[in-house]
């Protein structure tokens, strides 16, 4: 029976290495994208929101609907139009679109 535990015990610790491990790899693969590319893929979701909210908009058909989605393109074009600001800060160029 002792020697079960200790076979446990040691399964457990090398699971436990081997999460950390892993936990490393994860963060060291984090810390090798580029924060430009982060942000030129995180303007990219956010036209694709605005987008969507458009179209959604022009199939809405009731006020409460309507309403909804006069927000959420509000919402997403001030996120897609701040997350521009960031990019030119940064000197970032590529296909951006500026929407006012």
């Amino acid at each position: 029976m002792n020697g079960n535990l200790s076979y446990n015990y040691s399964e457990e610790k090398g699971s436990n290495f081997l999460k950390k491990f892993l936990r490393s790899l994860e963060e060291e693969y984090e810390n090798t994208v580029p924060d430009s590319l982060l942000l030129l893929k995180s303007i990219q979701q956010a036209r694709q929101e605005w987008m969507d909210a458009v179209a959604n908009f022009d199939q809405a058909d009731n006020d409460e609907l309507i309403d909804y989605y006069i927000y959420r393109m509000k919402a997403c074009q001030i996120r897609y139009n701040y997350l521009l600001k960031k990019a030119k800060e940064m000197g970032i160029r590529g296909e951006l679109h500026d929407a006012r």
